[in-house]
């Protein structure tokens, strides 16, 4: 033996998930106890959300300042999710304990107590095995990149969460007509995704086109589209998070595409 010593679980968060042209993710940037791949499922999250912004910056279609949109966005998901984690352990270690000395006892009365211990064994274990709302229902609120227009996104917990279109939230999935997942749709910049094909997007193709800003059109033709699509247009960003929708364009356009490319993420957090 080399060495050896205590393991005692932390939750610990960096408050800075950048220092000038550092990023951290993962790991480095928050830690908590190992339990049901939370900090995996972060890690990947961090990385797909810094990804893409950086994408942007190195292909020059957005402004540098671009990038001061992942601490913001990423820093109070971690921070939930770190709570979400440390207090689902928790519950684990009690419940371990809290087996009663009779949990095999025969008849009815060891039937009602098995039944019992069962129920609560699963609401406690299908958070952590089906865990879908920490993965896909949070949401991006505060964010300078995302356009929010006053609806407020519906709450989640570890195991569910209700699928929503509001700025901020993930795209909800659904098939499309040629049997395609939406997401494998999506471009790499911005999709646009149209339910109507009346709806006139002209401008925003062409000022998307003149500042090198990807764009994908998406005209939606699909069997089952989800009740949350209940806009015209849905924009959403490469990591599948919504960053405006509406039924028609902004009449001011300039400043949609500026806070997409990050232009004035400063002067809004000024603000």
């Amino acid at each position: 033996m080399i060495s050896k010593e205590d393991w005692v679980g932390r939750r610990l968060l960096s408050n800075r998930f950048r220092d000038r042209r550092v990023f951290i993710a993962g790991d480095a940037a928050h830690l908590w106890v190992p339990y049901a791949g939370y900090g995996m499922n972060a890690g990947i999250a961090d990385a797909i959300n810094l990804s893409w912004l950086l994408a942007a910056c190195v292909q020059g279609w957005a402004d540098e300042r671009i990038l001061d949109a992942y601490e913001a966005e990423r820093q109070p998901i971690t921070e939930q999710v770190s709570h979400f984690a440390m207090d689902h352990a928790q519950k684990m270690i009690r419940a371990r304990r809290a087996v009663p000395a009779d949990i095999e006892a025969p008849g009815a009365e060891g039937d009602a107590l098995r039944a019992e211990i069962g129920r609560e064994a699963y609401e406690l274990n299908v958070q952590q095995f089906c865990c879908g709302g920490l993965n896909f229902g949070y949401f991006y609120t505060g964010s300078p990149i995302i356009a929010t227009d006053g609806e407020e996104p519906p709450t989640y917990s570890m195991g569910s969460f209700t699928p929503s279109t509001v700025p901020g939230c993930r795209a909800p999935h659904f098939w499309l007509a040629d049997g395609r997942s939406l997401y494998d749709a999506f471009g790499p910049g911005y999709t646009l995704l149209r339910f109507d094909r009346q709806t006139d997007v002209s401008t925003l193709v062409q000022a998307a086109k003149s500042c090198g800003m990807p764009l994908a059109l998406v005209d939606v033709d699909a069997a089952e589209i989800p009740p949350a699509y209940r806009h015209r247009l849905v924009l959403c960003r490469a990591d599948q998070h919504v960053a405006w929708r509406g039924d028609r364009l902004p009449e001011d356009l300039g400043d949609l595409v500026a806070r997409l490319r990050g232009q004035a993420v400063r002067e809004t957090a000024t603000a």
